[in-house]
C-alpha cells in the first residue's frame, strides 16, 4: 500500500550532507531588476530545481531535514548542486529531531534584486516551548546564493501550528510585488512584499481561512484563476469538523487577498495552470486516500482528481477523473494513491497545459508500489480523455526499472529546463533503491513527454548517504 508522504514516519537513517555540497556554483551577474524566473537562484538565466529531503538524518539527528537544489543549465538540469540544512553555513537553526526541513519548498524574486529567493518549511520545527511550532527560512539567492538568509516571524505562536506545512509566492495584493503565503495547519498567513535583507519579515495579514471556517490545511498552489492579473491561491484540506475535503481559493485583490469559495474535491494535492487555453488558470485538485474522508469515492479507494475550469466569475462546476473514466488506462485499485502529486504546464508548446498526475501506489504487473504518472493533453474544452500516457521505470528511454516501493510520482513539476518552450517533467521516487530516492527530468516535445535524452539523479549523483528519501518534496 503506498505511504502518505507528508506524513510517514521516518525509519531509515542517514548521514549528513557532505562538505562538498555546500559549494555554490559561479554565476553571471544579475541586473538591477526582478528576476525572469522565479526558479533562478544563481541569476545565470537557466532554472533550477530545489528537492526536499525532510526525513533525512543530520549529524545523526532523525528527520532532521536538508534540501538540495540542483542547478540548471542551457541543456538541463545537472548536477552541480548546494546542500542544505539547518547545521550549513548562513542557516539558521539548529537540527532537531523531526524538524522536517524541507517538507515544502518555494521560489520567488521576494526583494527583487534579479536573484531568486528560496522559501523553506520545516513544519514540525519546535521553537521555545512550542513543540512543532514550526519554521520558514528565506535563504538569499546571488551570485553565490543561500550565504544568508532569515526566518518568518510567526503570529500567535503555539504548539502544533506547524507554521510552513506549505509556502507559495506570488503576488496577492495587486502591487507586482512577490508576497508569500506561508499555510499552517488550519490557517494562511501572507507576508506582503517590500522584503528587505537584514529585517525579519512580519505578518501582514493573518489567519485567513476558508468560507467555512478553518480547514486542515494540506497543500497550496498559486495562479490567476479568474484572469485579474493578481495570483490567486488555492489550499487544498479537509473540513476539520466533517472530515469532507475541499479547496479553499483566495483572490488576489489590491490590498490584501480576499476569500473566495470554498469547492469539494480537495485533501491532498492541488494545482493551477491554464488547460484550455482560454486565459484563466484552472484548478485541479485530488484526493488520494478517500477512505479516511466523510464523501463519496467513485474511485474505490485509488483517489481521484478533481477540476474545475476557470472564468472571469472564479471558478466552475467540477469534472472528477479516475482510472475507470472512460479513455484513462488501468483501473482503480484501493491505494493506487492516484493524484499523489499533480502538477499543469504545456509540454507540448499549443498553448493548452496538460495535467500530470501522480500516481506513487501503483502496482506494475506483480511490482508493489512501483508508481508511475498519467499525462493528460490540454484541449480546448479541457483535459483531454484521448491519448493519455501513462509513464513509469519501465518506460522506454527512462532509467531504472520498475521495483517494490520505490513510489515513483511521488512528487512531479512541469517547467523548461532546456529552453526550448516546452515545459519537462521533473518527478521523483523517494524510495528508489532502499529509501535513497531519485529524480527523473523527461524532456517536452510537440508531441509530449519523451523518454529520449531523459536524466536520472540519484543519491550518489548529489553524494547523499543511504537512505536520504530524495524526492520527498519539490519546489512550488
Amino acid at each position: 500500500m503506498s505511504l502518505p508522504l507528508r506524513t510517514v514516519v521516518a525509519t531509515a537513517a542517514a548521514a549528513t550532507l557532505t562538505g562538498g555540497l555546500l559549494t555554490a556554483v559561479a554565476a553571471a551577474p544579475a541586473v538591477a531588476a526582478p528576476a525572469k524566473y522565479a526558479d533562478d537562484f544563481n541569476g545565470d538565466g537557466h532554472r533550477d530545481l530545489a528537492i526536499g529531503m525532510p526525513y533525512k538524518t543530520i549529524n545523526g539527528v532523525p528527520a532532521a531535514g536538508g534540501v538540495i537544489v540542483t542547478f540548471g543549465s542551457a541543456t538541463g538540469l545537472t548536477t552541480q548542486r548546494v546542500g542544505l540544512n539547518q547545521s550549513s553555513t548562513g542557516v539558521p537553526g539548529t537540527p532537531e529531531d523531526g524538524d522536517r526541513f524541507g517538507m515544502s519548498i518555494a521560489g520567488g524574486d521576494l526583494d527583487a534584486d534579479g536573484y531568486a529567493d528560496l522559501v523553506v518549511g520545516a513544519d514540525h520545527e519546535g521553537v521555545g516551548s512550542n513543540e512543532g511550532q514550526g519554521s520558514v527560512t528565506i535563504l538569499w539567492g546571488g551570485k553565490k546564493p543561500f550565504t544568508s538568509s532569515t526566518t518568518t516571524a510567526v503570529a500567535d505562536p503555539h504548539p502544533w501550528q506547524a507554521h510552513g506545512w506549505d509556502v507559495a509566492v506570488g503576488d496577492f495584493t495587486g502591487d507586482s510585488g512577490a508576497d508569500l503565503a506561508v499555510i499552517e495547519s488550519q490557517s494562511v498567513a501572507v507576508y506582503a512584499g517590500g522584503f528587505a535583507r537584514g529585517s525579519q519579515p512580519t505578518p501582514t495579514y493573518t489567519g485567513l481561512t476558508g468560507p467555512g471556517g478553518q480547514l486542515g490545511n494540506s497543500e497550496a498552489a498559486v495562479g490567476d484563476i479568474n484572469g485579474d492579473g493578481k495570483d490567486d491561491l488555492a489550499v487544498t484540506g479537509s473540513d476539520s469538523g466533517y472530515d469532507r475535503p475541499a479547496v479553499d481559493v483566495f483572490y488576489g485583490a489590491a490590498g490584501r487577498p480576499r476569500t473566495g469559495p470554498r469547492v469539494t474535491g480537495g485533501g491532498t494535492a492541488v494545482a493551477l495552470g491554464d488547460i484550455n487555453g482560454d486565459g484563466y488558470d484552472d484548478v485541479a485538485a485530488s484526493l488520494t486516500w478517500p477512505e479516511y474522508y466523510s464523501a463519496a469515492d467513485p474511485s474505490a479507494g485509488a483517489g481521484y482528481v478533481t477540476v474545475r475550469y476557470g472564468s472571469a466569475t472564479g471558478v466552475g462546476d467540477p469534472v472528477v477523473i479516475h482510472q475507470n473514466s472512460a479513455g484513462v488506462p488501468g483501473a482503480n485499485e484501493d491505494a493506487d494513491g492516484f493524484g499523489s502529486s499533480l502538477a499543469i504546464g504545456d509540454i507540448t508548446a499549443d498553448g493548452r497545459a496538460e495535467l500530470v498526475v501522480g500516481v506513487d501506489g501503483e502496482d506494475l504487473g506483480s511490482t508493489k508500489n512501483a508508481g508511475d504518472v498519467a499525462v493528460f493533453r490540454g484541449s480546448a474544452s479541457g483535459v483531454s480523455m484521448s491519448g493519455i500516457v501513462r509513464i513509469s521505470q519501465g518506460t522506454t528511454g527512462v532509467s531504472g526499472g520498475p521495483e517494490t516501493d520505490d513510489l515513483f510520482g511521488g512528487q512531479v513539476r512541469l517547467a523548461d529546463y532546456n529552453h526550448n518552450g516546452k515545459a519537462d517533467l521533473a518527478v521523483t521516487a523517494p524510495f528508489e533503491n532502499g529509501r535513497n530516492g531519485a529524480l527523473w527530468t523527461l524532456l517536452g516535445t510537440a508531441s509530449g513527454l519523451t523518454g529520449s535524452g531523459s536524466k536520472v539523479f540519484g543519491s550518489d549523483d548529489y553524494g547523499l548517504a543511504n537512505g536520504s528519501r530524495l524526492g520527498e518534496s519539490l519546489l512550488d
